[in-house]
């Protein structure tokens, strides 16, 4: 199968293996989900130094992480050099892309926090909140109580979950502070969050040291982290999405991690549209939905 997207043709091959076995998705369903959620996904990709995910037989035949660019991706892929020791990344500027990762076998894509137009001055400032297993109520109770901090500082809030465990808070920022600044920001408000409720939050890196209580992780803010990008599926049973929710969605005692899969975010999305288009407007991107 071939598919004719921005100019480009790209091959598609093997569409029928089965990617998710609990559920049936195949690799042709994951094909056609980043071709049809690619205006929606692509303004969070575009420009940023991106790490495939990637699961070539299947989540039964387990899967890995992959930095660099390789050498038979199109010429048409755009790639940024990054890091004290460079690595040569792979860029998302296009749906042609999105399928063509998605054909190599890729299910998640995680990007930094920063764009190659301005690689040391992150235009995001991402909260992940993790909580202990299987309670995902912490997380989504912290990520209420993290909204009411930054509106305090008059700082816009946006909420996803990520289809794993937890919840990540984004915050838009302007390019032009550098990662060390960020960094340091985003560990002064989650020290503040978590002295506030120091008896479920903790900024605790090591597992044994939280004793229960939920880890408040800034890291994502480093030179060279990664965050699982918008509207990307997880390699997970399920094909759960890690989708961006409204605030009062969060609310819901009923949200779950893992409650948009590939086969609801149709139905979701025609029920509420893009929680995410004033993020969108913040960091002068735009999408007209899939």
């Amino acid at each position: 199968m071939k598919l004719e997207l921005d100019g480009h043709e790209v091959a598609c091959s093997s569409t029928d293996r089965v990617v998710y076995p609990d559920c049936g998705v195949t690799k042709g369903d994951v094909i056609a989900y980043y071709r049809d959620v690619a205006p929606l996904a692509l303004p969070e990709l575009r420009g940023r130094a991106l790490t495939l995910e990637r699961f070539p037989k299947g989540l039964a035949g387990g899967g890995f992480y992959q930095k660099h660019a390789q050498n038979h991706f199109p010429a048409w892929i755009a790639r940024v050099t990054f890091g004290e020791t460079p690595v040569d990344y792979p860029i998302c500027d296009s749906a042609a892309a999105l399928v063509y990762f998605a054909n190599q076998g890729t299910l998640a894509f995680h990007v930094m926090t920063s764009r190659a137009a301005a690689p040391l001055a992150p235009d995001l400032l991402v909260f992940d909140l993790d909580p202990p297993d299987g309670q995902f109520d912490a997380a989504r109770v912290a990520a209420l109580a993290l909204r009411g901090l930054l509106d305090e500082r008059r700082l816009p809030a946006f909420v996803k979950v990520t289809g794993s465990k937890g919840v990540h808070v984004v915050v838009p920022l302007a390019p032009s502070a550098p990662y060390a600044a960020v960094d340091a920001f985003g560990r002064q408000l989650s020290a503040e969050l978590c002295a506030r409720s120091a008896d479920t939050l903790t900024t605790e890196f090591y597992k044994k040291a939280r004793k229960g209580r939920l880890f408040v992780d800034t890291m994502r803010n480093e030179p060279g982290a990664t965050f699982v990008a918008a509207y990307s599926l997880r390699g997970r049973p399920g094909a759960p999405i890690s989708a961006p929710i409204t605030w009062d969605e969060l609310a819901d005692p009923a949200m779950r991690a893992d409650a948009i899969t590939l086969r609801r975010l149709r139905a979701w999305l025609d029920r509420r549209g893009d929680p995410w288009a004033g993020l969108r407007r913040s960091l002068g991107t735009v999408a007209d939905g899939p």
